[in-house]
């Protein structure tokens, strides 16, 4: 068996020493023309062509998480990091800052208790025999009290309902670093929890000449009585006080008399009342150093002083496709997610519940409060949902945009879980959108949520955009129920509705968007502008209504040479922003020279900013 083996590994090897030899004597006496030699590439290295990565605008206008939201592994990981490299001289010079800034708050809003008085005590007559002999006086002690330590709660483990009706920050989850330095921010030192006692004082008299009383001759005969001003009445304002004469001014500089003018009364008419100290403002520029000028963000985040704004009622309608279109396991998520996002909804809110599919059915004849019965039978109708019947997307919400809730001052948010996928009663895109936006009373917002490869993003995006809201979508199936809970829990808590902004200039032509959304407690608002070589500063208004129904404005200006520095993404972000504004006038108006105009402006923001524009 070796032996024959062997044979045919010689036989082989002798075949193919015999074909490379045929081979080689063919290519051998091949001719090569001179034209062909000159095609055939040089020993100079090709030239490498630029890969240039284009965007899709749908990521970058996609709205930014929720400030509150928590950090990614990689930013806490960062914050570890740097904490960790802290020295303890840095801690305690902090912990000063701190001690003199809380110090500092609590005498200005009067919660600080001054230190005890100093008491006095009688202890007799000097020289005198039955002086009373008295205790050691008892010496000044100041108050302590125990070390201040941090009681973290984790917010992923309070309950839904809890988690929506938060109003304070979302500290994230980092290490804590034990600083042994006793130099924490604390007004009191520490130790055992003790009250403070002043020092106190023995006062005695010491015997001597008897005191002889009487006024010196010559003295006051000049003197006349000087009428006291009158009383003031409580009842009676400063103005009028002033009017009378029963408030004096004081003395001013060098000598002069301070005159206080009489006070104006308040304006009845309604004016607008600042809610600056509601919110932070944040403009942050990228300069354009090769054309000049430059691009600017401004963000607008409430604080913690919003808490004393009150939630504004709204309402909330939740629509859910569950036609044929809609397969099993994404209809599977879109019920998970509606009867977990009804622990989310603000407990001072109405609701209602909508299945569709080739129509509408609406679980309540109007929208109800939130309470256990409701919320009881809404649970039991989203799991009584099944899978079947035709699509009919516009008849599924376009009866709730236009009736409303009945009410301009109260805002409607409508969330719709679809794909946007019509089987009956089709329309093309934008006409489809322009119906809405036309037979919109003003207060609606609408916010679709989709998610897979099938979806009209084209209707949904759009649809959203033009109705003061967004379209959520996600690639995955399992991202769905955690997009959708976040949005509503961050949008529970309305506290300035039907915002407008005015600005100076022409930079007021480059701001996205043009509409703005409602201010939310506990979400950012972002607007995006352009400013030219000759602008300097930014000088800008914003105003709305609270839950009173006030007007409320907040005015601010800045010179974009002190503004932070912003991302080198900040223009590719306002170019987006403008694109998709572009792309809904495109949606809305039906004059074809209109619409090549628009088109042939998109065409070259997304060549210039290297965006891909899918619609």
């Amino acid at each position: 068996m070796n032996m024959k083996l062997s044979g045919y590994m010689l036989l082989s090897l002798v075949l193919s020493l015999a074909l490379h030899l045929l081979l080689m004597l063919f290519l051998s006496r091949m001719t090569f023309p001179a034209s062909r030699l000159a095609e055939l590439p040089t020993e100079e290295a090709p030239k490498r062509v630029p890969n240039i990565q284009t965007v899709d605008v749908r990521d970058l206008a996609k709205p930014k998480p929720s400030p509150n939201t928590k950090l990614n592994h990689l930013a806490t990981a960062g914050i570890k990091a740097e904490l960790s490299g802290i020295s303890q001289q840095v801690n305690s010079e902090l912990a000063e800052i701190g001690e003199q800034a809380v110090r500092e708050i609590l005498q200005k809003e009067n919660l600080v208790t001054p230190a005890p008085a100093p008491s006095l005590r009688f202890a007799g007559v000097d020289k005198a025999i039955l002086t009373p002999r008295l205790p050691n006086a008892e010496p000044p002690r100041q108050a302590t009290a125990p070390r201040p330590e941090i009681v973290a709660i984790d917010f992923n483990d309070l309950p839904p309902a809890r988690q929506a009706a938060y109003r304070g920050d979302v500290i994230p989850g980092v290490e804590r670093i034990d600083v042994p330095d006793l130099h924490l921010p604390s007004l009191l030192p520490h130790g055992p929890l003790t009250a403070a006692t002043g020092a106190t004082y023995d006062v005695g008299i010491k015997l001597g000449p008897n005191p002889k009383f009487g006024i010196p001759e010559g003295i006051g005969g000049d003197v006349e009585d000087t009428p006291s001003a009158p009383a003031a009445s409580s009842s009676e304002d400063l103005a009028t006080l002033l009017k009378k004469g029963a408030l004096a001014g004081g003395g001013g500089r060098d000598g002069q008399d301070i005159v206080l003018k009489p006070l104006a009364a308040p304006d009845i008419k309604q004016s607008p009342k600042p809610f600056d100290a509601f919110v932070d403002v944040i403009v942050t520029v990228w300069e354009d150093k090769k054309n000049g000028g430059g691009y600017f963000k401004i963000a607008i985040t409430p604080n913690r002083e919003s808490d004393s704004l009150r939630d504004i009622p709204k309402d909330t309608l939740i629509i859910i496709d569950h036609s044929t279109s809609i397969d099993i396991s994404k209809l599977r998520q879109f019920k998970s997610a509606a009867v977990d996002a009804l622990s989310y909804l603000n407990r001072q809110d109405r609701f209602n519940i909508v299945g569709f599919n080739e129509k509408p059915e609406q679980l309540f004849p109007d929208f109800v409060p939130l309470d256990v019965t409701s919320l009881a039978a809404a649970r039991a109708y989203i799991r009584n949902l099944y899978r079947g019947g035709m699509t009919d997307v516009f008849g599924g919400i376009a009866p709730f945009v236009q009736k409303s809730n009945r009410i301009a001052q109260r805002p409607l948010n409508i969330f719709l879980l679809t794909d946007g996928k019509s089987t009956i009663n089709i329309y093309k895109e934008d006409d489809f959108i322009r119906r809405i936006v036309e037979m919109n009373p003003g207060n609606v917002s609408i916010y679709p949520f989709s998610a897979g490869q099938d979806a009209n993003r084209q209707l949904l995006d759009f649809l959203g955009y033009l109705n003061r809201g967004y379209n959520f979508h996600v690639p995955d199936l399992k991202q769905f129920k955690s997009q959708l809970l976040s949005y509503i829990g961050a949008h529970s808590s309305l506290i300035i509705r039907d915002l407008q902004y005015m600005i100076e200039g022409e930079v007021g032509n480059e701001i996205f968007p043009k509409r703005l959304p409602h201010l939310y407690r506990q979400e950012t608002l972002e607007i995006l502008g352009r400013y030219s070589p000759q602008d300097t500063e930014l000088v800008f208004t914003l105003a709305g209504r609270d839950a009173e129904g006030n007007v409320r404005d907040l005015v601010f200006r800045r010179q974009y040479r002190d503004c932070q520095t912003a991302s080198e993404e900040l223009p590719l972000h306002w170019a987006a922003k403008k694109i998709f504004h572009l792309l809904s006038q495109r949606t809305l108006t039906e004059d074809p020279q209109e619409r090549f105009r628009l088109n042939q402006e998109i065409q070259r923001l997304g060549k210039n900013y290297n965006i891909y524009i899918p619609y």
